[in-house]
């Protein structure tokens, strides 16, 4: 009897993590930044406006990808957005993320069909954006938008 609570306790858990990380999501106003195709999909990326964030030099801001597209993972899971944290190093003009969240929906307000943990900036390998690219327009955008000062909330 008592695996069985602890059970309802786990899944009760479970359900307000993925449900409030689902809720956050639907709850955001994403602003297009940029959008790519080719023969076979068009890409588009998003900013959470209210989450940029410059701090020691870097900028932070949620992101959020979609594919007009089905995508597939590693496992072969299906999905057709991704929302994550972009840490953007605007003087060295390098780029990571982090914490990925996987949606099987482009508007990302479905329930996550996987999520990566996210990682503090310092374990993050930086890599700098290709000139012409989706992630030099990304780097432009928020580093010209937003500046570079110290500690500032934008």
């Amino acid at each position: 009897m008592k695996s069985y609570f602890r059970f309802l306790r786990d899944s009760a858990a479970y359900c307000a993590l993925w449900c409030g990380l689902s809720a956050a999501a639907q709850a955001t106003e994403w602003k297009l930044i940029t959008t790519s195709s080719d023969l076979s999909k068009i890409t588009y990326w998003y900013v959470d406006p209210g989450s940029i964030v410059v701090q020691a030099n870097l900028l932070q801001a949620r992101l959020r990808t979609a594919w007009s597209t089905m995508q597939y993972g590693p496992n072969n899971t299906g999905y057709q957005s991704t929302t994550y944290l972009n840490f953007i190093d605007c003087e060295r003009r390098t780029i990571a993320f982090t914490g990925n969240t996987y949606f099987s929906d482009m508007e990302s307000k479905g329930v996550p069909v996987y999520q990566e943990e996210a990682q503090p900036a310092h374990a993050l390998r930086f890599s700098a954006v290709r000139p012409g690219t989706p992630g030099e327009i990304r780097i432009n955008y928020l580093c010209q938008s937003h500046g570079t000062s110290s500690n500032k909330v934008i």
